[in-house]
């Protein structure tokens, strides 16, 4: 019963409130003055902002921004050429996704430590902080903490010829849970994790990454210049 749950019913749950939430606060401006009207010249809710706490603690963001993000882009597609590669039995992708998995993990999760670091030791960051700033960081760390694990510790890599068909068949509409359900518990507590976390995405200030390009088209150009430039 709960690998139908959390392995068809969950993925459909998380397809649901990710996409629908991040359409419905993107223009109905569910978390700004603009709540409840619907415009798509807005842009709806402009709290997707990340609240920046780059100019406190300057010498420690940048490992902690660089690894996540780095971090963040190699996972994707290592996953990627994962999921495929199982789906259509590549074993080159596969072993791609085994490596680049693995350093790409080891990044982001540095970064991750990283930047919940800052939060905690760093008094002004500790100040604006809120609880869904924490959140996140504790729900990353337990997405990583379970990939490396099953990928450096129980060396469990064949997991794409099952996740790859099993991820396949809930886009067809067609969810073959005996795909995953055989699955060590790590691989099965990291898969479980992730769909929470997606599903909690919408509501964070993590949505911020759809808003990225748009702004920067039209706004003018800012000028920067370095501390030292301006004590001359």
């Amino acid at each position: 019963m709960w690998d139908n749950f959390f392995f068809i019913g969950l993925p459909y749950i998380t397809i649901t409130l990710f996409f629908g939430g991040i359409i419905y606060r993107g223009f109905s401006g569910m978390m700004s003055g603009h709540r409840g009207k619907w415009d798509s010249s807005v842009r709806g809710d402009y709290l997707w902002t990340t609240r920046s706490t780059g100019f406190f603690g300057r010498a420690s963001i940048g490992p902690a921004s660089l690894c996540l993000h780095w971090g963040i882009l190699v996972l994707f597609f290592a996953h990627l050429a994962g999921f495929i590669g199982g789906a259509y039995n590549l074993a080159s992708w596969v072993d791609f996704f085994r490596w680049a998995g693995l350093g790409g993990g080891i990044l982001f999760l540095f970064g991750i430590a990283w930047a919940l670091g800052r939060r905690i030791f760093i008094p002004q960051v500790k100040a604006m902080s809120t609880p869904d700033d924490y959140i996140i960081l504790l729900f990353l760390i337990i997405i990583a903490g379970f990939g490396l694990y099953q990928s450096a510790v129980e060396m469990v890599f064949g997991i794409s010829y099952s996740a790859g068909p099993w991820i396949g068949g809930i886009f067809k509409l067609q969810p073959d849970v005996s795909m995953i359900a055989g699955a060590p518990l790590a691989n099965k507590l990291h898969i479980i994790f992730a769909l929470l976390f997606f599903a909690y995405f919408p509501f964070t200030k993590l949505v911020h990454v759809f808003s990225y390009p748009f702004g920067y088209i039209t706004r003018p150009f800012i000028s920067m210049r370095r501390y030292v430039a301006l004590k001359k």
